[in-house]
């Protein structure tokens, strides 16, 4: 993931060679226009970065990890677009719960049964490993753990069976929404048009809500 302006640049850079019919220039021979995308690029990134790290929603750090840009470029201008995991729009939006949904009524993403998968039980005994969890007898109560759940004397399936209460009360509760990705277009992005009229000469609108929809698809497309 590019952490920096001149880490953007170089990522920008490093491509080389003719693509869409233009030659992408030398270091240190980067446009006005370049110059701006390369700042934004690396503004984003930080940002959404940051959202992250403050909401407490990096554990094993992959989705951290996986946050990424394309810049493409043709003879009309360039296409900007950010990448990431596909679970985050989950974590940006959160997700209705199947049960009561008390953590999250507003999202367009709804668990479909309370009962969790293999994958989610196994994602929650990383959580626990990283976090240092460990199954306790009070965990029956913290947890709702059933008296079935609980009789296992193996500590590896008294810290599955911890997991699967877990992983059941955030499928029946839901998961709230941290807006890390919908909060960082909002708050870098904001002030994108004016930057880019002035580095175009010539007024260009931006429509905020539709640039989140471009980011997460298509792309967004810069003229020149």
């Amino acid at each position: 993931m590019a952490r920096s302006i001149a880490e953007a640049q170089a990522k920008f850079l490093s491509e080389g060679g003719p693509v869409g019919g233009l030659t992408r220039p030398k270091p240190n021979e980067l446009s006005p226009i370049e110059t701006m995308l390369a700042e934004y690029i690396s503004k984003f990134l930080d940002t959404a970065a940051d959202n992250l790290n403050s909401t407490n929603s990096v554990t094993t750090g992959n989705l951290l990890d996986s946050l990424d840009f394309q810049l493409e470029s043709n003879r009309n201008g360039y296409v900007i677009s950010f990448t990431a995991l596909d679970y985050w729009k989950f974590v940006d939006k959160g997700v209705r719960g199947a049960g009561e949904s008390k953590k999250n009524k507003t999202s367009p993403y709804k668990f479909k049964y309370i009962t969790p998968s293999k994958s989610h039980v196994d994602a929650i005994l990383s959580w626990m490993k990283i976090n240092n969890i460990v199954a306790k007898a009070m965990d029956v109560q913290k947890y709702g753990k059933t008296r079935r759940e609980s009789k296992s004397g193996n500590p590896e399936d008294e810290k599955r069976s911890v997991a699967k209460v877990i992983a059941r009360s955030i499928k029946k509760q839901g998961l709230e929404a941290t807006n890390f990705w919908s909060g960082a277009i909002d708050s870098t992005f904001k002030d994108f048009g004016v930057r880019l009229s002035e580095a175009l000469g010539r007024t260009i609108t931006v429509n905020i809500r539709q640039m989140k929809e471009d980011l997460q698809g298509k792309g967004v497309k810069i003229p020149t």
